[in-house]
């Protein structure tokens, strides 16, 4: 019997090569975020076929799935020429996309800021225009390109208008960039040091972002939950720290994606440390495959030269032997590696002890303050961006000692009676809970 269509029920396919292997099961978690019901799976190593990327007797087998089980998309894992999304459309009767289109729909479930809407929206059109392109190729040979019916000569103002869209689309993302890069560098210039969180998607950032800061986040076992920037204060042995959390990562990233999202991945290149998440949890090719995503995109957006510390996390989900064939087998590239339960805090101390040595050092300085108009606001940020060792209050002065950033040293140097200000040493981090 014929299957009743649904417009959530969707048949998922991977043509992949010789030399790769078959990942629909990630295809799959990608579905089901989506909110798809994935019905049928079919996957096929060989070369891809001209006209429709799979073999010929796959496409009947597929066919037949689709009438069968009421199947209303198809959903490829690999990418797709504009014209072999066209045939199979067409073979089908049904709508084709690939995962970069899958990944598109996440992403907008789950956008919450304008840059985030206005990145998707760049994205979508750039993967739209080799496809708006071969409708205008098609329809002045007489085709009906996709499901829309274009004329030749509609077919030709839909493409100009996408590129006229993506342009005025790339120039509000270049306000956005200027405007992040400015409150970049003013974060800087408070000498208040900044650690990203950075690793594949549902590798357990949230959770440790909650768990770092005590700050609550949506946290989901869903994938792309995190799209735009989250920042929060928190406290690395007593010092304070901006900690930031973006969106993960994912293997096969087009470059389209990257080059769209790439104002809110650089916020990770503009930081001092690099906190890489990675989840022990998986099985250890699944761990080493995803470190090296990550490992890798992380160079690709400019951030390979920074300090970087794995946190691996979800141990309190491994067993002792597991957690140790992930040590020993994992190439994690020299990278110090803190085992982790963000979820249950087991680790935590350790991975600060680790941040903090990359961290840039604080100085000690002693210093006699005035009691002028500027005291209260001076010790209020002494506070806030360093560590107070002695703060008493004399007769004429206060006395202080404390660990502070460069800058701030020389602003206490400038408010302190003179003769009064001494740098004592290189300040030690503090080990043990912050």
């Amino acid at each position: 019997m014929v299957g009743l269509a649904s417009s959530r029920r969707v048949a998922i396919v991977h043509r992949y090569y010789p030399w790769e292997s078959e990942n629909l099961d990630e295809l799959e978690e990608l579905c089901s975020t989506a909110g798809y019901e994935v019905v049928y799976r079919l996957a096929q190593r060989r070369f891809p076929h001209p006209l429709y990327n799979i073999g010929p007797s796959k496409l009947a087998e597929l066919k037949e799935a689709v009438r069968r089980l009421g199947i209303s998309k198809v959903i490829f894992e690999n990418e797709l020429k504009p014209v072999q999304e066209y045939n199979l459309a067409k073979e089908l009767n049904v709508e084709v996309i690939t995962r970069v289109r899958l990944i598109l729909e996440i992403f907008a479930m789950h956008a919450t800021s304008l840059e985030a809407n206005l990145q998707i929206r760049l994205a979508s059109l750039k993967y739209e225009l080799p496809r708006a392109k071969e409708k205008v190729r098609l329809a002045k040979q007489g085709e009906q390109p996709g499901f829309h019916g274009l004329g030749a000569y509609e077919a030709d103002v839909y493409y100009e208008e996408v590129k006229r869209q993506i342009q005025t689309l790339t120039r509000k993302l270049e306000e956005i960039k200027r405007r992040k890069s400015w409150e970049s560098r003013a974060r800087r210039s408070t000498g208040i040091p900044t650690v990203s969180l950075a690793g594949y998607t549902n590798a357990g950032k949230s959770t440790l972002f909650t768990r770092l800061t005590g700050s609550p986040t949506e946290i989901s076992d869903a994938m792309f939950t995190t799209l735009s920037t989250k920042r929060r204060t928190m406290r690395v042995n007593g010092r304070p720290v901006n900690l930031s959390d973006t969106v993960g990562f994912i293997r096969n990233v087009p470059t389209l994606l990257i080059s769209a999202f790439m104002s809110t991945l650089m916020e990770i290149a503009e930081s001092d440390v690099v906190l890489l998440v990675v989840d022990a949890s998986d099985p250890v090719e699944e761990v080493r495959t995803k470190f090296e995503v990550s490992y890798s995109t992380l160079h690709q957006i400019g951030a390979g030269h920074l300090p970087m510390v794995v946190a691996l996390n979800k141990i309190d989900l491994v067993s002792g032997e597991g957690l140790r064939r992930v040590l020993e087998e994992v190439d994690f590239k020299g990278l110090p590696v803190v085992p982790i339960s963000a979820q249950r805090g087991d680790g935590i101390p350790q991975l600060l002890d680790e941040i903090e040595r990359y961290l840039p050092r604080l100085v000690r300085l002693e210093a006699r303050l005035g009691y002028d108009g500027s005291l209260s606001s001076l010790i209020d940020e002494l506070y806030e961006k360093g560590r107070v060792e002695r703060l008493d209050y004399l007769e004429d002065s206060v006395l202080v000692v404390a660990d502070v950033p460069a800058e701030l040293a020389e602003r206490v140097r400038s408010a302190s009676l003179n003769g009064s200000f001494r740098l004592l040493e290189q300040a030690e981090p503090q080990r043990g809970p912050a």
